[in-house]
């Protein structure tokens, strides 16, 4: 076999195996984080691993009895396109929270996740 025939075949194992991946926005960090425990926040900011686009990424909060918190429109920090952040338009009273999110960076592919935290006086 030539060297040629060799390298054409790695790379066509390397592209069939997964070793070319397409990018999708995922979590790098929260604010607050997954389980933690906080005052209510005034802001969700959730910092993902790639640049994400605020018209098509955003979050919805609920409460335990699965009652939707009032929040304000997904922006991105101007100063990290990375970093999401979601005004939260209410006082929220002790107990635990879920976030679902989803994002949606320039590769167009839509992700989401979920995640609870919990709030005290």
């Amino acid at each position: 076999m030539s060297k040629t025939s060799t390298v054409a075949i790695a790379v066509i194992a390397a592209i069939l195996s997964g070793g070319v991946a397409f990018a999708h926005p995922q979590i790098q960090a929260s604010d607050p984080a997954a389980g933690a425990t906080t005052t209510s926040p005034k802001q969700i900011r959730i910092t993902f691993n790639e640049v994400v686009i605020p018209k098509f990424s955003g979050i919805e909060i609920t409460d335990k009895t699965g009652r939707t918190i009032t929040i304000g429109k997904s922006q991105i920090d101007p100063a990290n396109k990375k970093l999401l952040v979601v005004p939260v338009k209410e006082e929220l009273s002790p107990g635990e929270y879920k976030i679902d999110w989803h994002a949606v960076s320039d590769d167009t592919h839509r992700v989401k996740g979920t995640y609870t935290f919990s709030v005290t006086r």
